[in-house]
């Protein structure tokens, strides 16, 4: 099955190249942890009596911090694959115009799939809602994933397949990624189950081991985040390499 295939080439080359995968995300990603770690604290430490405007601030410090740090590892670890761009250091090069361009596509289809979503979340709350609700958070969780997460996961796989080549400065279209998969729904509706089902596992764990909310469950979080991260942009670069480069799956 070649959705299982792209799974499989993508975890690979995340595994084969756990050294490079580290130099490239692993400062950037260990200051997301730190940042978001510390806001946690404040958090926690004040209680909501003492959330104000400083507290809003830190929440917009934390996304700002996590939006650039995710773009640059993207870009960087699109280029290590798809050009061989080794990363010298544990920093890769900050690469602005690239950068800039890949989180102006991203924020596009981002905005789209938000707006889907809670189309999709909306409808399948009113006509399941009672039963997610009777059947306990383990269905609940199941049936969100089956029904939001897989269909959501497609679309986004299908609009984003393109956007690799924005860090290579190859500059495709918006849709390409769209055009290049058109009868490939087989495929990708099989990668995005496949997807799904990680990330369910990872929730499941997060909520049944951890107990779902407070410390050793959000520090689960952000230690699971670094490969469901370099996996899923090893699967926009594999579709990438496959669908517009026509590169074989190996």
């Amino acid at each position: 099955m070649k959705g299982v295939q792209i799974f499989s080439h993508s975890l690979r080359q995340v595994m084969d190249n756990l050294g490079p995968a580290l130099k490239v995300s692993g400062v950037l990603y260990f200051v997301q942890v730190v940042i978001t770690g510390a806001l946690g604290y404040a958090m926690a430490s004040s209680g909501v009596a003492g959330m104000g405007s400083g507290m809003g601030l830190g929440v917009i410090l934390v996304l700002v911090v996590s939006l650039i740090t995710g773009i640059w590892i993207a870009v960087a670890w699109h280029r290590y694959v798809l050009l061989g761009e080794e990363p010298v250091g544990y920093v890769p090069p900050f690469m602005g115009e690239r950068m800039g361009s890949y989180f102006v596509k991203s924020l596009l289809i981002g905005l789209v799939l938000m707006v889907l979503g809670m189309i999709l979340g909306m409808v399948v709350g009113l006509l399941f809602g009672r039963l997610m609700a009777a059947s306990g958070m383990f269905v609940a969780m199941l049936l969100m994933a089956a029904m939001v997460q897989v269909p959501m996961i497609f679309l986004g796989l299908r609009m984003a397949a393109a956007l690799p080549g924005t860090a290579l400065g190859a500059n495709p279209p918006l849709m390409a990624g769209w055009q290049a998969t058109e009868g490939e729904w087989r495929p990708l509706l099989q990668l995005a189950v496949l997807m799904a089902l990680a990330l369910w596992v990872v929730n499941l764990i997060g909520w049944f081991v951890f107990g779902g909310i407070g410390v050793m469950a959000q520090l689960w979080q952000l230690i699971a985040g670094w490969p469901v991260t370099m996996v899923g942009l090893s699967i926009l670069t594999t579709l990438y390499g496959h669908y517009i480069e026509k590169r074989p799956l190996v």
